[in-house]
């Protein structure tokens, strides 16, 4: 998924051939099965030629994005890519300028205007909401690209959907049809009677799993819960079971009955208030006629993208991954691309696979097409698929991975290859105390069992093969009051510079949900002089020396920018007296001129000047008038890095954080100049606000992250700061995970 886990596989592989060359000793039983495995490996390289540790590149590890990005180098055409494009991270200007050429075709006569227009009034004629609606579509088009895109019409689209939802809602209902077989005669009659109390439509027999069911299954939930969506408890006149004796306390008595035989069923509380969440299909569903509407216009959305992509030479991954699958072609007509692989591709592994988003799924299903056919045929040498990947371990959803295709390639492999399933649970890296831990609270937070529906995966006890020292692996603390955020991180910082002081305590990790929550314990860390490394933590534009250099950009991109002119004469490298950067201001309104970028290199408002003063801005003054000279004559970066150099930019931000941020910078000038964008201020600060100020000391042993950041990583320490923090909520609680 990513290319520092594509070095690391291809690190551990070369470690491993290396440690088989030198006959290095084996730590345990399965580093003697790796070492075995290995000379295997050497042997039969030597045998062909390959010299792998000699050229390491000839191992086939990469990424799934680096795999597609070379199917659709082979085929421009057919995959719509384009041999020159280059692919972008930074996509959303080329999604905003789709959406406007969309808009643009208001005013023609295409049968998607009226639906078009129906957006447009659902928003009130919001023309920002909608765009920003349609971007964050066109940023996940490969979700609904298979539903609305592949289609020939917009009718074919609307009865795809409806089967779509049809199938979503029937397989929610499935389980409550067999959990309410029982009392299907009892609340069928409940239901009938309580309609005729109450006016509602009484069902002619009890809900099946049909979608056309879903109102009935309502009216049944309503009966049985609360507006809270809790047991109901009190059964009154107001939900349709009047006070009485004979038949109206009987009916009471045999609902009352069977809630409480309900109660007892594991989860049935949360079904049935899910119930109302499933979508519902019909001309009268306003929701509904949003989806049809937007159905229609997507498809023509993502045409306008792919002209934005060719005028930009520019593409984002997820035109990569589909051109892939392009490339590759469809099950009735594989291309020549596919049927060459089919040829030179034997064997498939792919790690993480819990992350695995629907594009990267469809490509391994394309990869190994004919290959449960070919496997019948040539037992011998078979073609084999390995996945590797732990369901609980899903947390990249925001990225568009899908937990259901980690269920849906064990249960049911692709092409009729159907996979071993192996549960691995011994744990390798942790001690016994935490281990168990885990394996008691988290099985509380899990389902009982898989739901690939839902994306619901079960617990799975982990075994520890570390025994347990003694030690209390983890502590919970807890802090209320005002100064509940000073006194957890003063509490955390005596904690960490304790553990740093001990000689088995390696690493430590702070982790935090966002990076908002951790910016205050990195300011209590400075403070009490704790070094760490924050990894992506820090915004770029905070940093001062960005700031100073937007500064110089903004004033050179504009001579008639009075503020940011006057930011120029007050940051450091002029570093201006507020007296006299009055004096500079004031100058020019009683010229009747307010362009600073003159006022500067008039002599008689510079002998006005003090002493100082009058030093300083003639040192400006004149790298100015060189930038000015040589502006256009060097390339943007060099010409701004002179710039800065000149008026002793490296010498004032003279630490090494502030080199390294200052050349993400510079880095940043060079993209522009390559997409011809020139010294663009909104396109500088977007990006900018997009990166990360340099991490700090990388060794040392405290590392600042988030939660995301930290998957896959090992430490000593595992510090988990304000975890129950709620809006009602005045407690902060804080875990201490001690790895020793």
């Amino acid at each position: 998924f990513t290319r520092k886990a594509a070095a690391e596989m291809r690190e551990r592989i070369v470690s491993a051939l290396v440690a088989a060359k030198d006959q290095q000793p084996c730590a345990g039983e399965h580093e003697a099965t790796t070492r075995r495995l290995a000379e295997a490996v050497l042997l039969h390289e030597r045998t062909l030629g390959w010299q792998l540790l000699d050229n390491v590149v000839r191992l086939n590890v990469k990424t799934i994005d680096s795999f597609c990005a070379s199917l659709t180098r082979q085929m421009p055409v057919l995959s719509s890519f384009g041999g020159q494009a280059s692919v972008t991270d930074e996509a959303g200007e080329l999604y905003i300028e789709a959406v406007q050429s969309l808009f643009e075709e208001l005013d023609s006569t295409r049968p998607e205007v009226s639906d078009l227009q129906a957006l447009l009034l659902h928003f009130d004629n919001n023309w920002d909401r909608l765009q920003e609606l349609l971007t964050a579509m066109l940023a996940r088009r490969d979700q609904w690209r298979e539903y609305v895109g592949v289609h020939h019409s917009p009718d074919e689209s609307e009865v795809y959907l409806r089967q779509v939802v049809d199938m979503l809602v029937s397989d929610s209902l499935q389980s409550l049809v067999q959990t309410f077989q029982p009392y299907q005669a009892t609340l069928l009659g409940l239901l009938q009677y309580q309609a005729g109390n109450s006016g509602l439509r009484s069902p002619e027999g009890f809900p099946s799993a049909l979608s056309a069911d879903l109102a009935t299954w309502r009216q049944l939930a309503s009966m049985l819960l609360t507006g809270a969506g809790a047991w109901r408890v009190s059964i009154n006149k107001s939900m349709g079971f009047p006070a009485g004796k004979g038949d109206a306390n009987e009916r009471r008595a045999q609902l009352a009955e069977i809630i409480g035989q309900l109660r007892e069923t594991e989860g049935l509380e949360n079904n049935l208030r899910q119930i109302f969440f499933l979508p519902e299909i019909g001309e009268k569903n306003s929701a509904w006629q949003l989806v049809l509407h937007l159905s229609r216009v997507l498809p023509l959305l993502s045409a306008k993208l792919l002209l934005v992509f060719q005028q930009h030479g520019l593409v984002d991954h997820s035109q990569v991954a589909m051109s892939a699958l392009a490339a590759l072609g469809e099950d009735e007509q594989p291309t020549d691309l596919a049927m060459r692989l089919d040829y030179s591709i034997d064997h498939i592994l792919v790690d993480e696979f819990q992350d695995t988003a629907i594009s990267q799924f469809e490509l391994v299903r394309r990869l190994t097409r004919g290959w449960h056919e070919y496997n019948e045929a040539q037992p011998g040498s078979p073609r084999t698929l390995m996945i590797v990947g732990d369901g609980m371990q899903s947390i990249y959803g925001f990225r568009d991975a899908n937990v259901s295709l980690f269920l849906k390639a064990r249960d049911e492999g692709f092409n009729g290859l159907l996979l071993n399933f192996l549960q691995l649970r011994c744990n390798f890296r942790s001690r016994g105390g935490i281990v168990e831990w885990v394996n008691e609270t988290f099985e509380q937070a899990f389902p009982s069992h898989d739901n690939m529906a839902k994306g619901m995966v079960a617990f799975t006890r982990a075994e520890p093969v570390k025994p347990d020292d003694g030690t209390v692996p983890v502590t919970m603390n807890a802090f209320r009051g005002d100064n509940a955020e000073v006194d957890e991180s003063n509490y955390i910082c005596q904690q960490v510079a304790k553990a740093v002081s001990e000689p088995d305590c390696k690493s430590i990790a702070l982790l935090g949900r966002t990076r908002s929550q951790l910016r205050p314990l990195l300011a209590a860390l400075r403070a009490h002089g704790i070094a760490y490394a924050a990894q992506d933590i820090d915004s770029l534009a905070d940093a001062p020396v960005i700031v100073d250099l937007m500064t110089l950009c903004r004033a050179l991109s504009n001579r008639y920018d009075r503020l940011a002119w006057l930011a120029l004469l007050r940051a450091p490298w002029c570093g201006l007296t507020l007296d006299d950067l009055l004096r500079v201001a004031r100058w020019g309104d009683a010229m009747r001129h307010s362009v600073i970028a003159e006022t500067i290199t008039d002599p008689a408002m510079v002998a006005a000047l003090s002493s100082d003063g009058r030093e300083r801005i003639e040192a400006l003054a004149a790298t100015a008038a060189w930038a000015e000279k040589a502006r256009d004559r060097l390339g943007l970066r060099v010409w701004l890095e002179q710039f800065w150099t000149r008026l002793g930019g490296p010498s004032i931000s003279a630490s090494a954080d502030a080199h390294a941020d200052a050349e993400q910078f510079f880095q940043l000038l060079e993209v522009a100049e390559r997409e011809g964008r020139g010294l663009d201020i909104r396109w500088l600060q977007q990006r900018v606000d997009r990166l990360y100020a340099h991490p700090g000391d990388v060794g040392a042993a405290v590392q600042v992250m988030t939660l995301h950041k930290a998957k896959g990583l090992e430490f000593d320490w595992v510090v988990i700061p304000d975890l129950a923090r709620t809006p009602r909520s005045d407690s902060r609680n804080l875990l201490l995970w001690d790895e020793h």
